[in-house]
């Protein structure tokens, strides 16, 4: 009797801690791609993209109003892909970069502002 109702309590334990062992609500959803987004001194955007699995991305550069100004495909096989967009033409605003494969979507806020040049005077004295 001791023997059976250690079983049943061990095996009752074991199906208990199996049942609520899952992924919680916190869990972290696959990573299909990680990306690197710097600018570079000349006005250009640089993206860099790595994917971890075999599927095809889609890089665009849309305006604040959603046109889309540039868009670069990357194909199912390729696992590393570098882009460079010249931003340096354009007018001074609000923009976004959308990064799309297999249902994972990084969109990445920018704004482009113009630095304006003030005159600068010096007094000399003789």
């Amino acid at each position: 009797m001791k023997t059976s109702f250690k079983t049943i309590l061990c095996a009752l334990a074991l199906s208990t801690s199996v049942a609520f062992a899952g992924p919680g609500s916190d869990s972290k959803k696959p990573v299909y791609f990680e990306t690197g987004i710097y600018k570079s001194k000349d006005g250009k955007l640089n993206v860099n993209i790595e994917k971890q699995v075999p599927a095809y991305a889609s890089v665009a550069l849309l305006s604040a109003k959603g046109d889309v100004l540039a868009r670069e495909g990357v194909g199912r096989k390729q696992k590393k892909a570098s882009f460079v967009f010249d931003i340096s033409a354009l007018p001074d605003g609000e923009y976004t970069l959308s990064i799309q494969s297999k249902g994972q979507q990084e969109v990445t806020p920018f704004t482009i502002n113009s630095e304006k040049s003030t005159i600068k005077r010096y007094i000399a004295f003789k």
